[in-house]
């Protein structure tokens, strides 16, 4: 219930903060904290989608997860398998984030340094389950439609998860990328 209420009010903060200072606001790193309040960064999508995997909610799951209809066949497939896999384990999972590794979605995509500048995100997290070994996953997490960053004002990000997979496969989301 603490959890929740803290939640809110950090909501209703970036929300005050939205309205006083427009929709222009920008999201150089003076403002990402706007975007950790509304919960808008690849860590907190990952961790919506772990919360209700660990509290067996396979629909918030699922909607932590979003995937277009005219997503390929695979990748519909993909997310109902991981997540009912992850589901299988029980409640008792624990979760490391291992790496982030950041890229740019604009212009010319590439892998970057500066997360400011990031329209997408590969995460590592290192999967454990009770009585399974651990497993690492990655986590495809981008802005739907590209961050141009500087070229448009750097707006305030709005992040998707769009594959989990475990790092012996290959992505079916988002083809830009390389380990």
């Amino acid at each position: 219930m603490r959890d929740v209420a803290w939640r809110t009010g950090l909501t209703l903060t970036a929300l005050c903060l939205l309205v006083i200072l427009g929709p222009g606001i920008s999201c150089g790193s003076s403002h990402r904290l706007v975007e950790q309040i509304m919960g808008q960064t690849p860590q907190s999508q990952l961790i919506s989608y772990l919360t209700a995997i660990a509290r067996d909610d396979r629909q918030a799951a699922l909607a932590a997860w979003t995937i277009s209809d005219s997503s390929n066949t695979e990748l519909h497939v993909r997310r109902e398998l991981v997540t009912d896999a992850l589901l299988a384990s029980g409640p008792q999972i624990e979760y490391h984030i291992l790496d982030i590794k950041w890229y740019r979605t604009c212009c010319e995509p590439a892998r970057i340094q500066d997360p400011d500048q990031a329209g997408g995100a590969s995460i590592r997290v290192s999967i454990k389950r009770k009585n399974l070994p651990e497993t690492i996953y990655v986590f495809d997490i981008l802005v739907p439609g590209g961050y141009w960053g500087d070229a448009m004002g750097n707006p305030v990000r709005h992040w998707a998860i769009v594959d989990i997979y475990p790092e012996t496969e290959a992505p079916l989301g988002w083809a830009i990328k390389e380990w």
